[in-house]
């Protein structure tokens, strides 16, 4: 109805969940961040939690939209189905028939599904909307889905989505199976009032009205308090309020037309929805990550005085170094770049590369200067930093170019994926052959003492394993040598600062 007053190119606050509309605040960023950590794990459930009216759905919808083409995905919107229903709905998604109707035949049919996935080197992606309706035994089938494996990988990441009572589903004693295999876990919070102001200007933007139409400073103060910053509501008040605009022949929304929305909306005196947050901290970092991804041109001025639009007067956030290089590296660029950095330290290309997923603690005890995979949501891809030297809660880095920059270690943690590609030398020739590398494991697992009266090799490789955060499986193979040399005395440079 009031399109073309305002100069939309369609209504800017519609309830369907389109992927175009979805404004990336610290907290959605934040969640897909997750998402696709969890994606990139290969396995396991991802779980994103918010109340009503958050921008789950939105979110999904998008996340799925940024999945490789090749990637294969079932999206599954209504979940109050038994486990049978579930498992054909699954199946009817990813296109694949089921010769039986019996679960058993739907099971077996998707596995032979999934292996063949694998060997096409696809991956599987089932995401499960409103998963709080979900019964505990749907659940339950869910997880044998997840079961569905080789001897070395899972077939299939599973992305779970509900209301806040999701949470406390899994949290049950007859789920915790379930819950002890979630590698990626958020809770989507509403928006704080820089982000509800930002989330208002960053759809009119999107419908085409940047420039046309203006909610004042008091306006936007309204909307995020009647809505308590969820974005359902924030559309329902706001829809209604440019409607309100167009009845009066003004392209300016204030206060009192927002407050008006908001009581024809609820039907009764207009108060808040929810309770506001009062988060001042991620109203910083929401600032800053609207500054990089949305533009600011949405005027907003008071109908009897010009005001300037409401912005959040922050400093730059701790980030302002590290992210944009995140952003804007080339994926091979970066490696190359990344990888050059650390063969410097050594004065000679090392022999050989291990890639590990890891964490903070176990590349500190490794204390080897590393290649650090990193990733933004506003990226399709991924880049690398080099990671020279930790000195305390700070960390040297360098990127494709530039000298190294030095950054809280907090902010290389945000973007980096765990995934790290370690460089080093085989000084005694380890590997060089299987009989020369039990001998020359079984010497230095006798000089740490891992050997002690037991003489049995693959017992000792285990304990060092499990020590050194490795997959305890007794076989001395490229991890647990690089491993073995960061414990011994050769000359190396050390991420502690220094060489030896």
């Amino acid at each position: 109805m009031y399109e073309s007053h305002y100069g939309f190119t369609e209504k800017p606050f519609n309830l369907t969940p389109d992927p175009k509309y979805l404004y990336l605040s610290a907290r959605h960023t934040e969640a897909f961040a997750h998402l696709e950590f969890g994606r990139r794990e290969r396995g396991g459930f991802i779980v994103i939690t918010g109340e009503v009216g958050t921008g789950k759905t939105t979110l999904a919808r998008y996340f799925l939209s940024r999945l490789d083409p090749r990637t294969a995905t079932a999206f599954v919107l209504y979940p109050a189905l038994s486990g049978a229903e579930l498992l054909r709905t699954i199946l009817d998604d990813l296109h694949v028939p089921a010769e039986g109707t019996s679960m058993k035949d739907s099971v077996d049919a998707l596995h032979r599904f999934l292996l063949q996935a694998r060997r096409e080197d696809r991956d599987v992606v089932l995401l499960i909307d409103e998963a709080q309706d979900l019964s505990a035994e749907v659940l339950e089938q869910v997880r044998l889905i997840s079961n569905l494996e080789t001897d070395t990988e899972k077939l299939i990441t599973i992305v779970l989505m509900g209301q806040s009572e999701l949470h406390e589903m899994l949290s049950r004693r007859e789920l915790r199976q379930l819950a002890q295999r979630i590698t990626a876990r958020y809770h989507l919070a509403p928006l704080d009032e820089v982000g509800t102001a930002d989330y208002i200007r960053h759809r009119l933007e999107v419908a085409g009205g940047a420039g046309k139409v203006g909610f004042t400073r008091g306006a936007l103060s309204a909307v995020h308090r009647l809505s308590g910053g969820i974005p359902r509501l924030v559309n329902l008040i706001c829809d209604r309020a440019l409607l309100a605009g167009y009845v009066g022949g003004t392209r300016t929304i204030d206060g009192p037309m927002v407050r008006q929305a908001a009581r024809e909306v609820r039907g009764r005196p207009a108060r808040p929805w929810g309770r506001p947050l009062a988060l001042a901290g991620t109203a910083a970092l929401a600032a800053a990550m609207v500054a990089i991804l949305l533009p600011r041109a949405l005027p907003a001025r008071e109908t009897t005085a010009a005001a300037p639009p409401v912005r959040a007067a922050t400093p730059a956030p701790p980030s302002a170094v590290l992210e944009p290089m995140v952003v804007s590296m080339g994926h091979d660029t970066s490696l190359e770049g990344a990888v050059r950095a650390v063969q410097a330290l050594w004065g000679q290309p090392p022999l050989e590369r291990t890639a590990l997923r890891t964490d903070v603690g176990q590349v500190r005890r490794l204390d080897l200067p590393v290649v650090l995979e990193m990733f933004h949501p506003t990226r399709h891809d991924t880049c690398y930093v080099a990671l020279l030297r930790l000195e305390g809660d700070q960390a040297v880095i360098a990127g494709a170019a530039g000298a190294p920059v030095r950054v809280p270690l907090t902010e290389v943690e945000r973007w980096w994926t765990h995934q790290a590609i370690f460089l080093w030398r085989d000084y005694d020739l380890a590997q060089s052959d299987p009989t020369r590398t039990a001998a020359w494991a079984r010497d230095a697992l006798g000089r740490l003492g891992y050997l002690g009266q037991d003489p049995d090799l693959p017992g000792a490789v285990a304990r060092f394993q499990r020590d050194a955060q490795l997959a305890a499986d007794g076989v001395v193979g490229n991890r647990t040598v690089m491993s073995l040399y960061t414990r011994g005395h050769y000359p190396r440079p050390r991420l502690s600062g220094g060489a030896s």
